[in-house]
């Protein structure tokens, strides 16, 4: 996913970066582990619920012309999570460096920069939703399903994942940052779906 964010927000993230967290060792713990289940899990249940007791109307309902219907963005976090999950897990992704030499983007900062919504981006062709699930029903398990094998790494992985780097669309990130990344993504979305059910022609049923 390029051009994520914008030239502005990566000077700025690279500044905190090392005012924050200045180079150097950061090992991966078990606050860490539990921190990301806990917001893996509650984003899955967020999904759930805003998907769980809409009508065909509601689930395909669109605001206005190039606008994203509910099940449009429910297929388009499904789709992503996929493709970031293959991209911080891939065998030949994620590199080792010495730690000195890479300053890190504080966890909180780079959450907040892919839920920040006042920076609207062109989803790539390849993420974009095409009507891969059409039932509510598909939409879930879909995502369910993703999202379990996502949790499992994080519940289950023993690897070291401060220590290993990926390239993510804010720049190099260590892999467990991929993970926050992609788990910030479902969030940042699940914040536009809650906003097309605010729009005041949204259908009542």
């Amino acid at each position: 996913m390029k051009q994520l964010l914008s030239f502005g927000f990566v000077i700025v993230f690279a500044a905190l970066s090392y005012a924050q967290n200045p180079p150097g060792k950061i090992t991966f713990t078990e606050k860490d582990r539990e921190f990301a289940l806990k917001y893996l899990n509650e984003t899955k249940d967020e999904y759930v619920k805003q998907l769980t007791g809409i009508s065909d109307a509601q689930l395909n309902f669109r605001a206005a012309e190039g606008r994203w219907t509910i099940a449009e963005i429910a297929e388009h976090i499904t789709v992503v999570e996929t493709a970031l999950f293959g991209m911080c897990t891939a065998p030949d992704a994620a590199k080792t460096f010495e730690c000195d030499d890479l300053p890190r983007i504080p966890d909180t900062a780079l959450i907040l920069a892919i839920t920040n919504r006042s920076q609207k981006f062109t989803a790539p062709e390849q993420v974009r939703p095409n009507g891969r699930w059409k039932t509510r029903e598909d939409l879930i398990a879909s995502f369910e399903k993703a999202r379990a094998i996502t949790i499992d790494h994080i519940k289950n992985n023993k690897a070291d994942l401060r220590a290993t780097f990926i390239q993510s669309p804010m720049g190099m990130v260590d892999s467990f940052q991929g993970i926050l990344f992609l788990t910030g993504h479902s969030d940042r979305h699940l914040d536009q779906l809650r906003e097309v059910k605010d729009d005041p022609k949204y259908p009542k049923k």
